[in-house]
């Protein structure tokens, strides 16, 4: 399985893609603040950091309103991701990050390493430019994460498609809690893991059509296609809530600290 670059950079010309899908989460419950989460595991001495697929920058907002007095730099390799993130910040691949070795105390990859093509050498790139005993946080979905709505989505996408259409989901499996130990402890002496579950019981089909309006770059076919997509998913979620007061699924995120 191989990361298409060409629909990655379609999805995150603006951060507005990212934001439709991150706030389907805002039915979670418990409700957890994945931000604050990490913002726990990284060093309490926090000094020069390296925010790697930085997105829109929610976890770079919060480290450096934690570590006022820490440079931590934003990178991403979507230009338009960073329009509204503070500076420093810069456009660079994760697999050829243009900082020195032993430089950097900290580095974060926050639900990115999926849409790297060779994640192996993004995770060794990481581990170059850290420090001798620097920490490396990264996050990414459990295996069994958003089971029932992927399912949705596929059947909407794969009934207009086909069956051998790509779905984003199969992306996100690349790395994800089955695979991820693997290429983390290739490279680092000491993984940590963290988990945290929670159910997401969405009480109208807008969220979940705005996420699947979201991946629009990730699907095949011209844009009639993809209206009659969001018809049949609009017709099943119309069915299913005819029935069911909310659509729930689990929503699971796990974190490694490396050293």
């Amino acid at each position: 399985m191989t990361v298409d670059v060409e629909r990655t950079k379609g999805n995150y010309v603006h951060a507005g893609n990212l934001k439709s899908r991150v706030s389907l989460y805002d039915h979670r419950k418990p409700q957890i603040d994945l931000v604050d989460i990490a913002a726990g595991l990284v060093p309490s001495d926090l000094r020069f950091a390296l925010d790697v697929g930085c997105g829109y920058g929610r976890y770079l907002e919060r480290l450096r309103a934690d570590h006022p007095r820490a440079t931590i730099v934003g990178i991403d390799a979507a230009p338009g991701m960073l329009a509204e993130v503070e500076p420093p910040v810069m456009v660079a691949d994760a697999q050829a990050i243009p900082y020195p070795d032993d430089s950097a105390d900290t580095v974060l990859a926050m639900h990115m390493l999926y849409h790297v093509p060779d994640i192996a050498k993004a995770v060794n790139e990481f581990r170059r430019v850290l420090k001798p005993g620097g920490t490396l946080l990264v996050s990414t979905n459990s295996h069994d994460d958003m089971a029932e709505p992927y399912a949705h989505w596929a059947r909407a996408i794969r009934s207009v498609l086909g069956a051998e259409t790509f779905f984003p989901g199969d992306e996100v499996a690349k790395f994800d809690s089955a695979n991820a130990p693997g290429y983390l402890e290739a490279a680092f002496d000491s993984v940590e893991r963290f988990e945290e579950r929670g159910l997401v019981s969405v009480p109208e089909p807008g969220p979940l059509m705005d996420y699947l309006k979201s991946i629009r770059s990730y699907v095949d076919g011209d844009d009639a296609a993809f209206e009659r997509i969001l018809e049949t998913a609009a017709a099943e979620l119309d069915a299913h809530f005819a029935e069911h007061e909310v659509f729930e699924f689990e929503k699971a995120t796990v974190f490694y600290r490396c050293r």
